[in-house]
């Protein structure tokens, strides 16, 4: 069989190259590579796991409300962004080329 390999379009979206943008901005080198961005996720979950298991239930459920919110946010996040960020290293485009500043 003969197949004619269609031309593959462009793997990422405005909207995803946009948020690739917003990451870098926002986290920099922290998410570079698999293993910052794991402590990173690591960080980001850490204040809310730790208030879910030290608060009884009894006597604050508005902390606990809190803090599982904020673990569910860091769980979520993770999950939003992997997938992308693991896309663009296998298309070359993370992490990106750090600018260089002008020589004097």
């Amino acid at each position: 069989m003969n197949a004619v390999a269609a031309p593959v379009p462009d793997a990422f979206s405005t909207r995803e190259r946009a948020a690739l943008r917003r990451l870098h901005a926002a986290f920099g080198a922290a998410a570079e590579t698999p293993r910052r961005r794991r402590l990173l996720f690591l960080a980001l979950a850490a204040p809310g796991f730790v208030g879910v298991f030290a608060t009884p239930q009894h006597q604050s459920p508005a902390l606990l409300l809190a803090a599982a919110l904020a673990f569910a946010a860091a769980v979520l996040f993770r999950a939003l962004t992997e997938p992308l960020l693991v896309r663009a290293e296998a298309a070359g485009l993370w992490p990106p080329i750090p600018k260089e500043p002008p020589h004097a």
